[in-house]
C-alpha cells in the first residue's frame, strides 16, 4: 500500500475520531448555539477525506469542497455561539463566500482534474484567510482567546497545501504528482484543523458552563441570604454580617436597632395579607434608602426588622430611626395602605457582647417603646437583668 494511502487513511481516521468524540460529548451535555455547526464541519471534513480515496473524477471533485468548508462553517458556528461579540460581516456573507469557493473548487477538480491544482489551492486559501481574518477581529477578553487560537491555526494551515505543491513543483515532478500531493496536504491540513477546532469547541463549552455554574452558585447564595419578600438579608445572614462587623470594628462602636410596624396585625386583618406584604416591602425600601453601605439590615421574621449601624452612637442612631420612620410615612401616602408607624429599641453593643445578647437587650428597649405608646425610639442603657431606658423620642405621627 503506498505511503500516501497510509497517510490518507490515518488522517481520515483522525477526522472521524474527532467528529465522533465531539458528537458524543454533545449528546451528554447541553448543546449551545453553534455546536451543530462545529460537528457538521468535522463530519463533512471526514467525508471529504474518505472521498479522496474514491475513483476520479467524482471522488476528488466532491472531496475538495468538503475539505475546504471547515474554517467557514466553524466561523458560522462561532457567530452563533458568541452572538454578543462584534463580528464583521454576517452569516449571509459567509454562506455566499462558502458557496462560491466550494463550487469553484468542485468545478475545477471535475473539469481540469490534475491541472486544477492551483485553482483549488486559491479557493482554499481565500476561504481560510477570510475566516481567520474575521476571527481575529473579535473583541478581546478571556472568552475570545480560544477564538484567536483557532484563527491563528486557520491562517497557518491556509498555506500548508500551497507550500507542499510548491516544494514538489521545484523538484520537477509531474502535474499528476503535484495534484496528488495537494490532495494529501488538504486532507492532512483538514485533520489538523479538526483537532484544533475540537479543542477550541470543548474549551468554549467548558468556559461557558463554568461561568453559568458560577452565576448559578451566586444566585443560590443570594436566594439563601435574602428574605424573598423584602429583599433584605434574612435572619441567618444578618447574624453573619453583624457577627463579622462586631469582630472587625472597635469594641463598643456599633449600635443595634430592633423595630417593627405598630399594629401590623390590624393591617393584615382589615386589608388582607397582600396589603401586609406591601407594607413590609415599603418599610424595607425605606430602610435601605437611609442605610450606609457598611451598615447591615435584616428581617428577623414577621414585621420585625433589625439594623446594625457601625462606628456610631445611640444619638446618631436615633436620627437614623427618625429618618426611616419619616420615609415610611412619606411613602405610604402614595399607596392605599393606612398610615404606618414604627417603634424602635436601640442598644450600644458592648465590647465582647455577642449579637444574641445585644438583640435581647434591644428587644427590651422595643417593648418599652411599645409600652410608652408606640411610634417612638427608646435606648436600653443597663444590663439585661437590670435594664435602664433612655427618654423616648417620638417618631412622627402615631398610626391609628
Amino acid at each position: 500500500m503506498p505511503p500516501a494511502t497510509d497517510l490518507l487513511l490515518f488522517a481520515t481516521a483522525a477526522l472521524a475520531a474527532a467528529a465522533g468524540s465531539l458528537s458524543a460529548f454533545g449528546l451528554r451535555r447541553e448543546r449551545y448555539p453553534g455546536w451543530h455547526w462545529w460537528v457538521a464541519a468535522l463530519w463533512l471534513g471526514t467525508a471529504g477525506a474518505a472521498l479522496t480515496l474514491a475513483p476520479a473524477p467524482w471522488g476528488p471533485a466532491l472531496a475538495a469542497p468538503l475539505l475546504l468548508q471547515g474554517p467557514l462553517v466553524a466561523l458560522m458556528g462561532l457567530r452563533r455561539f458568541h452572538a454578543r461579540l462584534r463580528w464583521l460581516g454576517s452569516l449571509r456573507i459567509d454562506a455566499a463566500l462558502l458557496a462560491l469557493g466550494l463550487l469553484g473548487a468542485a468545478v475545477a477538480e471535475l473539469l481540469w482534474r490534475d491541472a486544477a491544482t492551483w485553482s483549488v489551492l486559491a479557493c482554499g486559501l481565500a476561504l481560510h484567510l477570510y475566516a481567520a481574518a474575521i476571527m481575529l477581529t473579535v473583541a478581546g477578553g478571556r472568552e475570545a482567546t480560544p477564538v484567536l487560537a483557532l484563527a491563528a491555526a486557520t491562517a497557518v494551515l491556509a498555506f500548508a497545501p500551497g507550500l507542499v505543491v510548491l516544494g514538489t513543483g521545484l523538484s520537477g515532478t509531474s502535474a499528476a504528482w503535484q495534484a496528488d500531493a495537494a490532495r494529501l496536504a488538504r486532507v492532512l491540513a483538514a485533520a489538523m484543523g479538526a483537532l484544533v477546532l475540537g479543542f477550541v469547541a470543548l474549551t468554549l463549552v467548558f468556559e461557558r458552563t463554568e461561568r453559568q455554574l458560577r452565576e448559578s452558585r451566586r444566585r443560590l447564595r443570594l436566594l439563601a441570604n435574602l428574605d424573598a419578600l423584602t429583599q433584605v438579608p434574612n435572619r441567618r445572614h444578618f447574624d453573619e454580617l453583624a457577627g463579622r462587623a462586631l469582630r472587625n470594628d472597635p469594641l463598643g462602636s456599633a449600635v443595634l436597632l430592633r423595630f417593627d410596624i405598630d399594629h401590623f396585625k390590624q393591617v393584615n386583618d382589615r386589608l388582607g395579607h397582600p396589603a401586609g406584604d406591601r407594607a413590609l416591602c415599603l418599610v424595607a425600601g425605606s430602610v435601605l434608602e437611609h442605610l450606609r453601605t457598611r451598615d447591615a439590615a435584616g428581617r428577623h421574621g414577621g414585621d420585625e426588622f433589625v439594623l446594625l449601624l457601625r462606628c456610631t452612637t445611640t444619638q446618631h442612631a436615633m436620627g437614623v430611626a427618625a429618618r426611616i420612620a419619616a420615609e415610611v410615612q412619606r411613602r405610604v401616602q402614595a399607596t392605599p395602605l393606612p398610615a404606618l408607624s414604627l417603634s424602635f429599641g436601640l442598644v450600644q453593643v458592648r465590647g465582647g457582647e455577642g449579637i444574641d445578647a445585644a438583640l435581647r437587650r434591644a428587644d427590651q428597649a422595643l417593648y418599652e417603646a411599645k409600652r410608652q405608646g408606640r411610634s417612638r425610639a427608646v435606648a436600653a442603657l443597663g444590663d439585661e437583668d437590670t435594664p435602664v431606658f433612655s427618654e423616648s423620642q417620638l417618631l412622627g405621627m402615631q398610626a391609628a
